[in-house]
């Protein structure tokens, strides 16, 4: 049956089928990758035996505890409780793929789509291997690592080469961004998550949004400066540690917003803000720690790792952390835990060249910020204009809770740090951060 792999999990969708009917399992060995509100999991074979029939095609939703597979329990092959679901982010279902097919059909496996796990098949697009040409030495022919690399070693006139031109783009990673194949095309995987979630948030949320740019001149000689002092602290880092700051300073746009549903009898509140829901009109979340989530742009959709207390880190830590997350992230490596627990999320949408941008609130979120990318650009100094390195910026904030004076005071906070970064240093050093 399909377990709850994450955080009050409600449903997932059957990205594919790893087996097919008849395939002998061994305990322990991934079935089916199951996308989730957040990440790709493999879920794991609970006995060694043979697969009886698949209840479900790709395509498909499933609700926890919905059978998903019938086993045949083999020699050796005891019910045990199932084992940890890999949750490593991986491929999605590729866009043009056909619909899916009627529950239990057997091509759901077998309709030329190699059984290999994700790690094996960001291996052989890395190496330029086809996995329709390589034999799979695994259980029920399964690919593993030592099949691909034992294609790439082969000559090249052997082996067939993946074109980078064929393989799925995103932002920033290719000549066919946004290009998809005319006709109609099934809304899965990343992308079926990110429409529901953008959804909810241009629908429920009124947004409110300001913006602005600074100059970026202390900002890039800070960056500088600690580069040369030892502290490899990202421009990435630099943001995530002004944003943290200020969400210390300004605790409600680290907060959620809990609406109680209409005509709801009310719940006696207690004074001084206890757990009651205040009366029918619901509650407000200020969460303890800054757990800044950091949008990263991957072949597959974007994804939103998460930076777990931002505000109790130095900017080493942070540069690291940064660096982590945004390659796993693009490596299709993250935890589901990796995903999940954001309070606050900042998007750099710099990174592509963009100035300025209206950013959607992540629901239960309140805010986010972008940033653009640092560019040449006019801008008034001491009554004068000159040409300085301005850093364009976006804060989108929900009006239900925030209002434009605590989103101005908390953006001009922000800002204020990253203009002279030695304020933001003392914040670090005022608050306790390692250096």
């Amino acid at each position: 049956m399909l377990p709850d792999v994450g955080e009050g999990l409600e449903e997932g969708e059957i990205v594919s089928w790893l087996v097919a009917p008849g395939d002998s399992v061994a305990r322990d060995q991934p079935l089916v990758e199951v996308q989730t509100d957040k990440a790709l999991v493999e879920l794991p074979s609970p006995v060694a035996g043979q697969v009886v029939s698949l209840a479900f095609a790709a395509g498909d939703i499933v609700k926890v505890g919905q059978t998903l597979v019938v086993l045949e329990d083999g020699p050796g092959g005891d019910t045990a409780p199932p084992a940890p679901a890999s949750t490593a982010v991986t491929a999605v279902t590729p866009v043009g793929a056909g619909p899916s097919g009627t529950a239990g059909t057997a091509g759901v496996a077998g309709a030329g789509r190699p059984k290999a796990a994700p790690a094996v098949r960001k291996l052989a697009l890395d190496r330029g291997v086809d996995l329709t040409t390589v034999g799979g030495t695994g259980p029920g022919g399964r690919i593993l690592v030592a099949d691909v690399e034992a294609a790439a070693a082969r000559p090249p006139a052997t082996r067939v080469h993946v074109p980078p031109m064929e393989r799925k783009t995103n932002a920033g990673s290719g000549d066919r961004l946004g290009w998809v194949e005319p006709g109609r095309h099934p809304l899965r995987g990343i992308r079926r998550v990110t429409a529901e979630v953008m959804g909810r948030s241009w629908s429920e949320i009124p947004h409110l949004t300001t913006l602005d740019e600074i100059d970026a001149t202390g900002l890039l000689a800070a960056r500088r400066r600690l580069a040369g002092a030892g502290i490899d602290a990202t421009i990435g880092a630099l943001l995530v540690a002004a944003v943290a700051q200020g969400l210390r300073r300004y605790p409600l746009l680290n907060a959620s917003l809990e609406l109680a549903p209409p005509g709801a009898a009310a719940t006696p509140g207690e004074s001084g803000g206890g757990s009651g829901s205040g009366g029918s009109g619901g509650a407000i979340v200020v969460h303890p720690d800054c757990n800044i989530g950091l949008a990263v742009a991957t072949a597959d959709g974007l994804v939103v790792p998460v930076i777990r207390n931002a505000d109790r880190r130095g900017l080493a830590d942070l540069g690291a952390e940064v660096r982590r997350l945004t390659a796993a992230a693009r490596n299709r490596r993250l935890d589901v835990a990796e995903l999940r627990g954001g309070t606050f999320t900042i998007s750099n949408y710099g990174a592509f060249g963009g100035r300025y941008s209206t950013p959607l609130i992540r629901p239960p979120e309140v805010a986010i910020m972008g940033f653009g990318a640092i560019r040449p650009r006019p801008f008034v100094v001491d009554g004068e204009v000159r040409v300085r390195p301005t850093l364009p910026w976006s804060l989108s904030a929900d009006h239900r809770l925030i209002d434009g004076d605590v989103a101005t005071a908390f953006a001009e906070h922000v800002t204020g740090l990253l203009a002279e970064p030695v304020a933001l240093l003392a914040e670090l050093l005022a608050s306790g951060s390692p250096g």
